[in-house]
């Protein structure tokens, strides 16, 4: 029984698992058409989006940052693919001038955060405002069809399988090697543990976060991309508010707020779970305005488990500290 509990509390996603399982029986109850096979494939592909996007997320969230221009560098890159593709009628010229842009962007944030030493928060939310700004001037809050032969990337399908899901799996997969198999992924957490520790230990810090914030980027861009090409057109609402539900996805997925522990894996399920909240409303047809709300329920009960356990690790750590202490104090006393 010990041992199950230490695995479930070292696999903080497996609750969002239990979680997405539970809301699941609810809403097949709420509503029939919530188990059709193709409503869950339209929720998956729907969650592919926020899912890229939380995967780069989790790695800046994991240094102790924050990333509030994702949204914004979504649009952007979405804005730089309609122009481009419409321009020079290639999709392969546009795909990757809108990817160098959305990573220019990240490494941007990445510089801003390390050398001007301010609240990440503040900064990404200054650039937010930039990269907006730039995105509307660029099409001046007009609405910018694409042709359907450019949208495969969001629409298409490979074996059967829809290829947004090919890309959140490769995604995914990339994600958990760069975490779980690479200097990069320790280097992360040790950063996020504690940045005047990494520095001391003579870990390449700059790098790190730079680096970080440019998977950030990538993976908004990569997701502006995608959705563009499922809505075959861009709009100046696309990707509004979704800096905050890929916020509260990785959060759910068990990364901590303070960093130093995430997980790529988790986050993508927590992307899962606020897209199925969403679904499960839409079929009950509840008012939209309801959407808002749940989502920051839902964000404010997890930024407030993280606070839990981080308060729990932190009682823990001082508890095995007092209890090295006491040990250390017997054994003195007994060799005196």
């Amino acid at each position: 029984m010990l041992k199950i509990k230490e695995y479930l509390s070292s696999k903080l996603w497996l609750s969002v698992v239990i979680a997405i399982i539970v809301l699941c029986v609810v809403f097949s109850f709420l509503s029939p058409a919530f188990l059709q096979w193709s409503n869950f494939q339209a929720v998956l592909v729907q969650a592919s989006i926020t899912g890229v996007m939380a995967v780069g997320l989790t790695f800046v969230i994991m240094t102790s940052g924050i990333d509030i221009s994702i949204g914004a560098i979504l649009l952007l890159s979405a804005t730089i693919f309609a122009y481009t593709v419409n321009g020079t009628g290639s999709f392969m010229t546009a795909f990757i001038a809108a990817i160098a842009t959305a990573t220019a962007a990240g490494i941007i944030n990445g510089l801003l955060v390390y050398y001007f030493k301010m609240a990440p928060m503040i900064t990404t939310l200054a650039t937010y405002n930039i990269f907006n700004g730039i995105a509307l001037h660029i099409s001046k809050t007009e609405n910018v069809p694409i042709d359907r032969c450019f949208t495969f990337l969001g629409n298409g399908r490979i074996f059967d399988v829809p290829i947004p899901l090919l890309i959140l799996f490769a995604a995914v997969l990339i994600g958990a090697y760069l975490q779980t198999r690479t200097r990069f992924g320790t280097f992360v957490r040790a950063v996020g543990n504690s940045l005047d520790s990494a520095a001391e230990s003579n870990l390449p810090t700059r790098r790190i976060i730079i680096t970080a914030y440019l998977l950030a980027g990538l993976t908004a861009g990569l997701a502006g991309v995608m959705l563009i090409s499922r809505t075959a057109g861009l709009q100046n609402s696309l990707g509004v508010g979704t800096e905050f539900t890929c916020i509260a996805a990785v959060v759910l997925g068990g990364t901590a707020l303070s960093g130093g522990s995430g997980s790529v894996v988790g986050s993508v399920f927590g992307a899962v779970f606020l897209v199925l909240i969403n679904n499960g409303l839409n079929l009950m047809q509840a008012s939209p305005f309801i959407y808002d709300a749940v989502r920051g329920v839902v964000l404010l009960a997890a930024v407030s488990v993280d606070r839990m356990s981080t308060a729990r690790q932190a009682k823990t750590l001082l508890e095995q500290k007092a209890i090295r202490i006491g040990s250390t104090m017997v054994r003195q006393s007994s060799s005196l």
